[in-house]
C-alpha cells in the first residue's frame, strides 16, 4: 500500500454489529451510568435521548418486531408493544437485565432506549413521534406519541 493512501472502510450496519459482538452490558453500564453523567451532568439525559435516536436512525428498523429484538440483542430487555392508540403506542420493558439494574443502579434512566423507540417509530409510522419513560417497580413503560 503505498503512502498516503486512506483505506475505505464500509460502516457496518446495526444488525451485523450486534450479531458479531455479544458482551455483557457490565461495561455498557458503567460507562452510561457513571462516566457519562460525570462528563455531561445534567445534560445527560437529554444527550442519551438524542444518542438513542441517533442509533435508532442507523438501524432503520422496519416493524416493531424488529424494534423488539433490537432490545434484546443490544442488552435493553425485553420490550413488548402492550396497546396501540389513536395517538401513540404503549411499550413495556422489562426482563432479567431491567430487573438486575433496578436492584443495583440508584439513580437508573431509560432516555437512550426511549430516544431509540421514539426514531424506530417515527421510522416504522411516518408520524413524527417523541418517547416518555414512565419507571415503575419493576419494570418501564414506554408511551410512544405521534405527533
Amino acid at each position: 500500500m503505498e503512502r498516503g493512501t486512506i483505506l475505505s472502510r464500509q460502516t457496518p450496519n446495526m444488525a451485523t454489529v450486534l450479531t458479531n459482538l455479544q458482551t455483557t452490558s457490565s461495561g455498557y453500564d458503567i460507562i452510561r451510568y457513571i462516566g457519562l453523567p460525570d462528563m455531561l451532568g445534567e445534560e445527560s439525559d437529554l444527550i442519551l435521548y438524542v444518542l438513542g435516536k441517533n442509533l435508532a436512525r442507523h438501524t432503520e428498523c422496519g416493524a416493531i418486531e424488529e424494534v423488539e429484538q433490537f432490545f434484546v440483542h443490544a442488552g435493553w430487555g425485553d420490550l413488548q408493544l402492550e396497546k396501540e392508540k389513536r395517538k401513540g403506542h404503549l411499550f413495556r420493558l422489562d426482563g432479567d437485565i431491567v430487573l438486575a439494574r433496578f436492584q443495583t443502579i440508584e439513580k437508573i434512566d431509560f432516555q437512550l432506549e426511549a430516544g431509540f423507540l421514539a426514531a424506530s417509530m417515527e421510522h416504522i409510522t411516518g408520524k413524527s413521534c417523541e418517547c416518555l419513560p414512565d419507571i415503575k417497580k419493576n419494570y418501564v413503560i414506554l408511551q410512544v406519541i405521534h405527533q
